[in-house]
């Protein structure tokens, strides 16, 4: 991964067969980023997706392999996780979104981060997610 910082923001390009989250987890922790926004897009050859279902409190989940554009990545960072959802697509323009569980670069994803203050999360009742608590 490379990256560059200007005007409060983080540009970030991993490399192929990097993965997502975990490059991004490393790069919050040596940075000190406790909260804050992600956007980006790229291209991946593996990626897996999920869907939750607020009530039966379960992910579905499905995996692709193969060549996709990662026409949209958004985010969140708090102190207990980054929570990533994904929309691909394939060569015939058919697209997949979801919550994104894991994506490997292929041959790039180019990221920038919106760090902002500290972010933590509280459990949800109605849905049983840990949401950002923004102080009520």
């Amino acid at each position: 991964m490379t990256y560059t910082h200007a005007n409060g923001h983080y540009l970030l390009r991993l490399m192929p067969g990097e993965e997502l989250a975990a490059t991004l987890e490393q790069f919050c922790k040596g940075h000190d980023i406790t909260g804050g926004f992600i956007s980006g897009l790229g291209a991946t050859n593996e990626v897996e997706l999920a869907h939750f279902n607020v009530h039966t409190k379960q992910y579905s989940k499905r995996v692709f392999t193969g060549e996709y554009e990662v026409a949209n990545l958004a985010g969140n960072i708090s102190v207990e996780k980054i929570h990533l959802h994904m929309t691909i697509g394939d060569n015939t323009f058919q697209t997949f979104s979801g919550h994104c569980m894991r994506c490997v670069a292929d041959p790039t994803l180019e990221i920038m981060i919106t760090p902002f203050a500290e972010t933590h999360r509280a459990s949800d009742e109605y849905s049983g997610l840990q949401l950002l608590d923004l102080g009520k």
